[in-house]
C-alpha cells in the first residue's frame, strides 16, 4: 500500500511539473507577442506576477 501511495504522489508531482512548464511556455509566447499586459499573462497562466516579470527579462 505504501508503494502505491508513493507512486501516486510521484505521478501527481510529475503532472504538476508538466503543467507548470506548459504555463511558463505559454507565458513566454504571450510575452513575445507583446499583446498582453503582465497582469493578464499572470492571470491566464496561473503564474505569479513576479514570475512573469522574470520571464519577460528572458524573452
Amino acid at each position: 500500500m505504501f508503494m502505491e501511495a508513493r507512486l501516486l504522489d510521484e505521478r501527481r508531482e510529475g503532472i504538476a511539473e508538466g503543467e507548470a512548464n506548459a504555463n511558463i511556455a505559454t507565458a513566454k509566447r504571450m510575452l513575445a507577442k507583446g499583446c498582453y499586459s503582465l497582469e493578464v499573462i499572470a492571470e491566464l497562466t496561473n503564474l505569479s506576477l513576479a514570475d512573469v516579470e522574470k520571464l519577460k527579462k528572458e524573452v
